[in-house]
C-alpha cells in the first residue's frame, strides 16, 4: 500500500475546512477521503504552531482537495437517494 502525500497548502485547506465547517473529524475524513487520525494530527499541528505547520510535506493541489470533497458529496447524495427509494417503497406497501 502506498502512502498518500499532501502539500502544505492541501493540509492547511483541509484543516481550515474542518474548523470552518464545524463538522466532526469523523465526518470530514469521509468527505475528504483522508484518514481520521491524519486529520486529528493535522489539526493538532496547526493549532499548536499555525505558522510553521506543514512546512516539509509532499504535494497535492487544492484541485485534488476539491475533487475529493465533491466525490464524497456525490457518494453522500447517492446514499440519501437509496434511502429515500427504500422509504418510498416501504410506505407504498404500507398504504395498500
Amino acid at each position: 500500500m502506498t502512502r498518500q502525500l499532501y502539500t502544505p497548502e492541501f493540509k492547511r485547506r483541509a484543516v481550515a475546512l474542518l474548523l470552518e465547517s464545524g463538522k466532526s473529524v469523523a465526518r470530514m475524513d469521509q468527505e475528504l477521503d483522508i484518514k481520521e487520525n491524519t486529520l486529528y494530527n493535522w489539526k493538532k499541528l496547526y493549532q499548536d504552531k499555525p505558522d510553521s505547520a506543514f512546512s516539509n510535506s509532499p504535494q497535492f493541489s487544492e484541485q485534488e482537495l476539491e475533487i475529493r470533497r465533491l466525490k464524497a458529496k456525490i457518494a453522500e447524495l447517492e446514499e440519501d437517494k437509496t434511502i429515500l427509494k427504500k422509504a418510498a417503497a416501504f410506505f407504498a406497501r404500507e398504504s395498500r
